[in-house]
């Protein structure tokens, strides 16, 4: 298959190249990111004030355009909301009008979030619960879904749709193990966090998470559904920190400051029967996963 991963040189975007390409397809990247001449697929290099999507599918045509690009800072969008919609929205629909104007059979796979949910009601929550984000960047991948439903049923572009939740693994420079890790460096002795403790999340490695894609592309009929993609398992903060330093054998004191962060929801489990039911299936548990994701932040250079 011939596969466009927009954003592919970002940490979900270039897992998907190396999964991708090692499965034997032609892969393209395109992202607003410099790439060297060594780069080992086709790299289109966008402006993100002149986009170049109508260049790029008017060129060339693919089998499958996966989207893994946008903002995914929730503190950015907040402070940032014009650039976080440019990124998020109107980048969404940009793309669906290129492809729906010169590569209609193009498959689409847009990446969106379990931000769209907010607090659910009740867990676990299903695809079809009430979306309540409370920041920005839910609200923006909210419309972003609905863009998605738009060409889907008006312009019978193949879609689908993928909320993620808590994605971790080697390569993510933000978020809870990045953080902790660089506060550790900077104090061995203890750790500030926010919050209690006791919020919760539903992680899903990385690796397991490229394969869903995999998997929705092959099985999946794309006729603008979502899916839910998590391990369906909560983990409070607290218990994968813990985890997290165990496996590097390190024992800092961990301080909870009791503050939430501002549009961050408390607790999170996903149903994935959907997504399940196309055949997939977790492989790593979240001790493997945090145990390779700290071996990669022990090595990397981040002071």
């Amino acid at each position: 298959m011939r596969i466009l991963i927009i954003g592919s040189e970002g940490f979900i975007g270039s897992h998907l190249v190396r999964y991708f390409s090692e499965a034997g397809n032609t892969v393209y990247g395109c992202g607003i990111d410099a790439v060297p001449a060594s780069q080992h697929y086709t790299y289109f290099r966008n402006d993100k004030h002149v986009p170049i999507w109508e260049k790029i599918f008017s060129n060339n045509q693919f089998d499958i355009c996966i989207n893994a690009a946008g903002n995914g800072d929730v503190n950015f969008s907040i402070e940032y909301p014009a650039e976080d919609f440019k990124a998020n929205t109107f980048d969404t629909f940009s793309i669906l009008e290129a492809i729906r104007k010169y590569n209609d059979n193009c498959r689409y796979l847009h990446i969106s979030s379990a931000a769209v949910y907010g607090n659910p009601e009740k867990l676990p929550v299903s695809e079809d619960a009430a979306c309540k984000p409370l920041s920005p960047y839910g609200w923006h991948k909210l419309m972003a879904e609905n863009i998605c439903r738009e060409y889907s049923t008006v312009f019978h572009v193949p879609v689908a749709v993928v909320r993620p939740f808590s994605v971790y693994g080697p390569g993510l420079k933000k978020q809870v193990f990045w953080d902790i890790y660089r506060k550790y460096l900077q104090n061995t002795t203890a750790v500030e966090l926010w919050g209690t403790g006791s919020e919760s999340r539903d992680f899903i490695y990385i690796d397991d998470l490229v394969r869903s894609f995999d998997c929705i592309i092959q099985h999946a009929p794309m006729n603008g559904e979502i899916y839910n993609i998590a391990s369906g398992e909560e983990s409070s903060v607290k218990d994968v920190v813990n985890v997290f330093f165990e496996s590097m054998n390190l024992r800092p004191r961990l301080v909870f400051n009791s503050i939430a962060r501002k549009g961050n929801p408390l607790n999170w489990r996903a149903d994935i029967s959907k997504i399940k039911a196309l055949g997939f299936t977790n492989r790593v548990s979240i001790e493997s996963g945090i145990k390779q994701t700290a071996t990669w932040l022990h090595s990397s250079s981040l002071i």
